[in-house]
Order: structure tokens, then C-alpha cells, then sequence
């Protein structure tokens, strides 16, 4: 079996019906799906419907939790029982393209080597619009040893890739219990990955909503994965890149998201939290970062080079 879908499922019919049924359409029935449902309360309604969809589909393995687990929980669950060469999440409500198996299918043999994460583009709806942004280079094969910079570019959203499960497990790669680390467990996994493709075909949409976890855990899992990094031994060789993706995710991409929140006190928090962490320390960055002045992400160069004017005046205007 080619991949195991991961779905963490709240019982909401009418998305879980748009996956399901994109998913039924597939060219490619080298998959299966595995569909956790995490409301212990959820209505009747949303589990007959649950029920039927599993009674309809050979290759779809449903849970139910007899109490609320949390979505850590719940995929390091959904990893133990996966079948798949390869695992994705996926959310409730997205739309797999109709070649979305088999498009991985014929990269994974065009290019004959097996490869440890598969980064693949999405379109965006909802707080982001658009094309997922990517920053590495389309059907090629980075080796990890040589290729530093996929740890700097790497989209850091868990959604939007695919892992290769054997490896996941011969390293015992998890997701840390009881909090929503998706990037620890990714940049984990990154650490051990000898391979790395990004394609470049979008096959699937996605919604992003607010989010239903704290916006800070976006950030406090960075001095986690940074402390990961040390402990494995390979933090120096990799210091500027790991820099580049912590200071971008801290100051654009956490930022950028909260403002959409329409939370006045969260994004004056989240300005004033961000402005701590960072004073008196981007303009070494932005000289001396190898990965910054390399970049070419040239909207996030702007940004940073403007960053000190644009703190303060939003500090200014969120008062």
C-alpha cells in the first residue's frame, strides 16, 4: 500500500463527506484511510454517517475515542496502526485531487530512490490564500547530508507532506503528548530524513481556520526543536539554517497569522511577545545569516529589513 491518509475528525459531516468522497475518486486505490474521531459527544447523525462511510469503503479504518485524546495523541495512534508506505495528515474539508495518489506514485518512480519526506503544493483558502509558498527546488532529490537548505525553506505547516513510515519507526519518531508541537515533530523528523523531494504539482486544497490551540505554540516549540537539534549533535553544522526557519516562522508567518484573528489583544500580545524575542538581534541576523542573505524569499528579506519600522508601528496602532 502506497499511503495511509490520516484524518482527526470532530464528526462534521458535510467536510468529512467532501474528503471522503474526493478520495473516492481517486485513479489510484493504492490507499488507505484512517479516520479518528475525537468528539466522545459528537451527535448520532455524525456517527451513523461515520459508520456508513467505513461500511462502504474496504480501505478506510475508523476510531472512536471514549474521551477526547487530543490531536498528539490521536496521530501518534493513527502512526501505530498505519499500513501505508508513506503517511499524510489531512484535514476534514480538504479536496484531493483525482490524480493525487497516482501523482505520487509516478514521482516516487521517476525518480527511483526512496525518499523520506515528499513535500507536495496545496491550494489555500480561508485566513491564507493561495498557493502553498515553497522555496526549494521543484523534482529534485535533496540529500539531506549535502543539502542544508531544505532545514531553512522547508514549509514548516505539518499538512501538505508525506512521510515515509518506516523510517518514522526505526527512528521512533512521535509526536510529543499533550501539546500541539506539529513543527517539533516535523523538523524530528527532519533530522533523521537522508532524503528530501518537493513536487510540483498541487493536489489538494485546504482551508485554514483560527486555530483551535493556543497561536503561541507555533513558537514556544522552536527552543524545543532547537534543544533537539543539540542533543542529536548536529545544531552547529546547522545553526544558520535552523535560525532562518525559527526567526521566520517568529516574526512573518506567526505574526502574519494572528493578525488575521480579528483578536485585537492576542495580536497586541503576540507583537509585543515577538518584539521581545527579537531586539537587538535581526540586524546581526540579516548580515550574517547565510541562509538570509542567500534567500529567495524576497518578501520575507523586505519584511525583515523593515521589521524595527513595522513593530512599532503596529505596536502603535494596537494600542
Amino acid at each position: 500500500m502506497l499511503i495511509s491518509f490520516i484524518i482527526l475528525s470532530a464528526g462534521r459531516e458535510e467536510r468529512i463527506f467532501k474528503t471522503i468522497n474526493s478520495l473516492k475518486r481517486q485513479s489510484n486505490l493504492d490507499y488507505e484511510l484512517i479516520v479518528i474521531n475525537d468528539d466522545p459527544y459528537v451527535e448520532k447523525e455524525s456517527l451513523d454517517f461515520l459508520r456508513d462511510q467505513f461500511e462502504q469503503n474496504d480501505n478506510m479504518l475508523l476510531v472512536f475515542n471514549n474521551k477526547s485524546q487530543g490531536a498528539s495523541t490521536n496521530w501518534n495512534t493513527a502512526l501505530q496502526l498505519a499500513q501505508g508506505e508513506y503517511i499524510t495528515f489531512i484535514k476534514e474539508g480538504d479536496i484531493l485531487e483525482p490524480n493525487f495518489v497516482e501523482t505520487i506514485n509516478k514521482n516516487l518512480k521517476s525518480v527511483q530512490t526512496k525518499i523520506d519526506i515528499i513535500q507536495y503544493k496545496q491550494m489555500w483558502s480561508g485566513l491564507h490564500e493561495g498557493v502553498t509558498e515553497c522555496f526549494l527546488e521543484d523534482s529534485k532529490i535533496y540529500n539531506l547530508g549535502e543539502s542544508k537548505e531544505v532545514f531553512a525553506y522547508i514549509n514548516q505547516n505539518i499538512y501538505g507532506k508525506l512521510f515515509r513510515l518506516n523510517y518514522l519507526k526505526d527512528f521512533r519518531i512521535t509526536f510529543r503528548s499533550s501539546v500541539r508541537f506539529d513543527s517539533l515533530f516535523l523538523f524530528k523528523a527532519l533530522g533523521h530524513a537522508r532524503t528530501f523531494l518537493q513536487i510540483p504539482e498541487v493536489i489538494s486544497s485546504h482551508r485554514m481556520g483560527i486555530l483551535k490551540y493556543s497561536a503561541f505554540d507555533l513558537v514556544n516549540q522552536w527552543p524545543h526543536i532547537l534543544n533537539y537539534y543539540r542533543r542529536i549533535g548536529t545544531y552547529k553544522e546547522l545553526r544558520d539554517e535552523l535560525n532562518y526557519a525559527y526567526t521566520r516562522e517568529l516574526t512573518y508567518d506567526f505574526l502574519s497569522l494572528v493578525s488575521k484573528f480579528e483578536n485585537k489583544q492576542l495580536y497586541k500580545k503576540a507583537l509585543k511577545y515577538v518584539n521581545s524575542k527579537m531586539e537587538n538581534k535581526l540586524e546581526q541576523f540579516a548580515k550574517s545569516n547565510k541562509s538570509f542573505l542567500k534567500s529567495s524569499d524576497y518578501k520575507f528579506v523586505k519584511y525583515i529589513n523593515e521589521f524595527e519600522s513595522f513593530i512599532a508601528n503596529e505596536l502603535k496602532h494596537n494600542k
